[in-house]
Formats: C-alpha cells, structure tokens, sequence
C-alpha cells in the first residue's frame, strides 16, 4: 500500500491538496503512453482513497485556482510562518491576508524536532560561572559586572 499524508491528520487543507497536485502532475510529468497515464492514475486515486482522501479533493482545481506566472512588478508581500492549528489558523490566514500579507504553515512537532538533539544538557552540576554584565540605566558610564558560582555539589 502506498502511504501518503492521510487527509484526517492534523495538516492544513493546502497541504493535503498539494499531494494530489504533486502525484497528479508527477503522471503528467513522466508517464510517457496514453495507457500507462490511465493506469497511472488508477493508481494515484486508489491510493489516496485508501488514505481517506474524498472524492472532491482527487479533482484537478479549477482553471481559476491557478496562478499567473510571476512578474517582478509587483512588491513581494511579506510572509509570516505558523504553527498550525485547526480552525484558529485558517482565520488567521484570512485575517493576515486582508492586511496583504502571506501565512505559511509549518507543524509544530515533527518527527525531526522529537528524534535529533544536536547538543546534549549539560548538567548544572557541571556548568561553570556565567559572567553577566549590566549597564545603569541612569548613566550609562556605570556597569555592574557578576560572576555567576557554580553550586557546590554535596556527597
């Protein structure tokens, strides 16, 4: 069985779509014969359905849903990145694009973010002084400079 993102999970919609988009036009792409297309998508669509995908969202989007092509005459609009969150983001999405800016939805917790810890906690046992230095706010000539003592550890 083919895996894909399952239409029920916690995903923005724009995700789910651009499976059946990247699928659809990989066929498109790099199927050769007439036949092997059919077949092809056959295929496509019997794995998405088995991945609980409903029939309105195997449908190629409207003509209208398609973007022009990309002319540098218009200003870049400037791009927030969420987390997602199921019914708060997409009004947040039509919120910031009144307001002509761009969201994009990145997940919270992935597989990456829970599995790979590029430095190990060094125990505060371990940890040495910190040096803190402040400056007044009164007169900026004075500085209080602190040297933080590792706690002492007991036996």
């Amino acid at each position: 069985m083919d895996q894909y993102l399952n239409f029920k999970s916690h995903h923005p919609l724009t995700h789910k779509r651009s499976v059946v988009h990247t699928l659809t036009y990989r066929e498109q792409q790099y199927v050769t014969t007439a036949e092997d297309r059919k077949s092809e998508l056959a295929h496509v669509h019997n794995a998405l359905r088995a991945n609980g995908y409903p029939e309105w969202a195997l449908a190629p989007p409207p003509s209208s849903a398609k973007r022009p092509p990309s002319t540098n005459n218009n200003p870049q609009r400037p791009m927030l990145g969420l987390p997602y969150v199921a019914g708060l983001s997409e009004q947040l999405g039509r919120l910031y694009k009144s307001h002509n800016i761009d969201i994009y939805h990145n997940p919270a917790n992935t597989l990456r973010s829970m599995v790979v810890h590029h430095k190990e906690k060094t125990p505060k046992e371990h940890r040495c002084g910190t040096i803190y230095n402040i400056t007044c706010d009164i007169d900026s000539s004075h500085t209080y400079i602190e040297n933080s003592q590792p706690e002492i550890q007991r036996t």
